[in-house]
């Protein structure tokens, strides 16, 4: 059988597995707000980068002596980010971090950049690392599939979260029955 002949009788991979499968350490070149003259490199993060962003930015506010409460929980978030954000930002010329901490990224960007730069990561992200609950029953048991024949593929290649606790869900809902 030709390649062009088995291309129209295999079945057409679920794109949202392979968005997933593909999604480890990917980049995208943007322009900065406002400068589409300045070219910045975004990547995403890894599990381990977001969480340390998180328990970066609860050691800063302890530090501060400010307890996160219902109202000024729009500013812990928005300094959660900027603790992410410094991390995923880098010169496309010389592939170096842009900044070196979430001060350098604050006292440098204007708070309408940081908007726009983390709506373009969070497109970015989502586009890379679409939500499992998108997926079919028969989709994710075609991941789990891959993923068991490769185990470590899900340090390097699940980049979500919410996807990584789906799969433990999942799989030790198995485990139960």
């Amino acid at each position: 059988m030709s390649d062009f002949e088995q291309a129209i009788r295999n079945e057409k991979p679920d794109e949202l597995i392979e968005r997933i499968k593909t999604s480890h350490d990917v980049r995208r070149v943007v322009n900065w707000p406002g400068r589409p003259d300045i070219k910045i490199e975004i990547r995403l993060l890894s599990l381990s980068e977001a969480r340390k962003a998180k328990v970066d930015n609860q050691l800063e506010f302890k530090k501060d002596g400010i307890a996160v409460e219902w109202y000024n929980a729009a500013d812990y978030r928005e300094q959660e980010a900027a603790h992410g954000m410094w991390r995923a930002f880098y010169n496309v010329d010389t592939g170096e971090r842009i900044f070196r901490s979430a001060e350098h990224l604050r006292s440098f960007c204007t708070p309408d950049e940081l908007k726009k730069l983390c709506d373009e990561y969070n497109a970015f992200s989502e586009e890379c690392d679409p939500s499992i609950d998108e997926l079919s029953d028969e989709s994710i048991e075609s991941l789990i599939d891959t993923l068991k024949k490769t185990p470590d593929q899900v340090q390097s290649k699940v980049v979500s979260l919410n996807t990584a606790w789906k799969l433990v869900r999942t799989l030790v809902a198995r485990l139960q029955a």
